[in-house]
């Protein structure tokens, strides 16, 4: 039998958490609707002991796979490949869910009919607990439980990877995967998809809990400056990806891609402005903002930060300043 919801669960060197990830996905009451992929990423014997334990007392709701490590793209295709519900969504083993914002989101999809149904989510500190920020998908007239257009509201949302419970089969036959061995392919995830999105719900419980604080996290500044040429692959390939499937799209979907792609190419230039200012780092600036310009000016075009703007409309005049303002914000 079908099930209403799979949650994919990307499980590397997250034993720490990974226990009270699993137990907020116990609610008896969506047990027979929920099935909970714990993808063990070539993590070892302590991911695999827990989850054999929660398949063992949830043998309804929990299965464990193994396989090679591959990277988060590689759990998420994985989870995809497997999937048995009517709708997927994904979670890191080291976050959480709200266990009523779940039981609220599965109740509505078990007679849900929209291609993507979205949720509020937060992100939490990890050594207190504390809610740090809650994050809505807002626009103006909002409606919770009404079914919308995606190009009628896609101009005036950006979706984020935590608040998105998509219909499965428009990811099994979405025809790509997202990259392997490689960090943030969260925007992957969230850009493959679209073409075959035609209806959006939103509901108005919170789901999804983002765990903030821990220094070996992705999205860590030296991180990133460490994981660059990562960055760069994805950002090459949602380019590759537009220049494919865009005449296919609507031009409220061309749209609202080539704007979730400026996001990933202003965080390539924050990244080479986070370095010290020199004329290798200044190049590789200009080298994206002219590729950009030429050969994707939709995307181009989109890049709305403002300190991207400042540096076109002076000629890069002001890029040391740029950098330095950039090292003092991340504190490098």
């Amino acid at each position: 039998m079908n099930k209403t919801l799979t949650i994919s669960i990307a499980a590397y060197r997250v034993e720490k958490y990974l226990a009270e990830c699993l137990d907020s996905f116990t609610d008896p009451r969506i047990a027979c609707d929920l099935e909970v992929l714990v993808i063990n990423d070539g993590s070892g014997d302590g991911i695999r002991d827990i989850a054999r334990e929660y398949e063992k007392r949830y043998p309804e709701v929990f299965r464990l796979i193994e396989k090679e490590n591959g990277g988060h793209g590689s759990t998420i295709n994985r989870g995809i490949s497997e999937a048995k519900g009517n709708y997927f969504k994904t979670v890191d083993g080291d976050d959480l869910v709200r266990p009523q914002g779940l039981y609220e989101l599965v109740s509505y999809l078990r007679t849900a009919a929209a291609d993507l149904v979205v949720t509020d989510f937060e992100s939490f500190d990890n050594e207190t607990g504390q809610v740090l920020q809650e994050m809505g998908t807002d626009f103006t007239g909002k409606k919770n439980r009404q079914c919308y257009s995606f190009d009628e509201i896609s101009r005036y949302v950006y979706v984020n990877m935590h608040a998105a419970a998509f219909r499965t089969d428009i990811l099994k036959g979405m025809g790509r995967q997202l990259d392997e061995h490689c960090f943030y392919v969260d925007a992957e995830y969230m850009m493959y998809p679209v073409p075959g999105v035609e209806t959006v719900v939103f509901l108005e419980q919170p789901v999804y809990r983002y765990r903030l604080g821990r220094d070996e996290q992705s999205m860590n500044i030296r991180n990133m400056q460490k994981n660059m040429a990562h960055h760069e692959r994805v950002l090459t390939h949602l380019l590759e990806f537009y220049r494919e499937e865009q005449a296919g799209m609507t031009g409220a979907k061309r749209a609202y891609v080539a704007k979730g792609i400026a996001r990933i190419a202003v965080s390539q230039i924050k990244i080479y402005l986070s370095y010290p200012a020199d004329r290798t780092w200044k190049r590789k600036l200009r080298e994206l903002e002219e590729r950009l310009k030429q050969d994707y000016p939709a995307v181009y075009h989109s890049m709305s930060n403002p300190a991207v703007r400042l540096l076109r409309c002076t000629g890069y005049v002001l890029y040391p300043a740029a950098s330095w303002l950039c090292r003092r914000a991340y504190k490098i």
